[in-house]
């Protein structure tokens, strides 16, 4: 496990606050799935201008209702990812929320992305910010075999199981030095991941807190280069 300080010029792209409300992102398509389990899940998409390389699968902020999760698209996903060919689902959930929906969630996310962004099965990406950094975990470990990288912004795993079943993903795990609490157990989580055999960064971003700074091009360019 690697913990290194990102440079200045990772930290170029301003972010709106956690709660900000229905920002303006371009092309977003709003799907309903039907969950085997019973109800119905919000899905925002955002594809890029041909057939995609890849897919991000995003889960937002706080409560993880569709002006938080619009928030994280604008601030992380909105330009870079569409531009390099990458297609963006982000899923309207509460993230700690999956340790227990987690299955029905994935399993209708994941079909909806087999049906619709063929040929991208193996380039899937999950990210999530504050409480999507603690769902990305429940989500990746419901679908493991589907998950070729991690970016927890900040992060961390609360549950039990085995972390191992993630050993092919690459994790990219990154907190603010002023968000203490943060800062620990996102450490502790990456600790795991290291010795349950995964390739995981951790880095604490200098000068920082709780919602960060990271520059979208970096994002696409960490996926790209796993």
């Amino acid at each position: 496990m690697r913990r290194i300080p990102l440079a200045g010029a990772v930290f170029a792209a301003s972010l709106l606050g956690c709660g900000a409300t229905e920002p303006e992102v371009r092309k977003v398509e709003w799907v309903q799935l039907t969950l085997e389990s019973g109800g119905t899940l919000d899905i925002a998409v955002l594809r890029p201008e041909s057939t995609p390389e890849g897919v991000v699968v995003a889960f937002p902020w706080g409560a993880g209702d569709e002006g938080l999760l619009l928030g994280l698209i604008d601030a992380y996903w909105d330009e870079a990812a569409p531009e390099a060919g990458y297609a963006v689902v982000g899923v309207v959930t509460f993230g700690p929320g999956l340790e227990a929906t987690g299955g029905a969630v994935m399993s209708a996310v994941m079909a909806w992305i087999d049906e619709n962004l063929g040929g991208t099965a193996d380039k899937v990406v999950m990210t999530g910010a504050s409480a999507g950094g603690i769902g990305v975990f429940h989500a990746a470990l419901a679908v493991p075999d589907r998950v070729g990288g991690i970016i927890a912004m900040p992060g961390r795993y609360s549950g039990d199981a085995s972390l191992a079943v993630l050993a092919d993903a690459s994790v990219w795990m990154m907190v603010g030095e002023g968000d203490a609490n943060w800062v620990a157990r996102s450490e502790s989580t990456a600790e795991q991941l290291e010795g349950a055999g995964v390739e995981v960064v951790h880095e604490v971003l200098p000068g920082q807190g709780h919602v960060l700074r990271v520059s979208q091009d970096a994002l696409v360019g960490w996926i790209e280069g796993r």
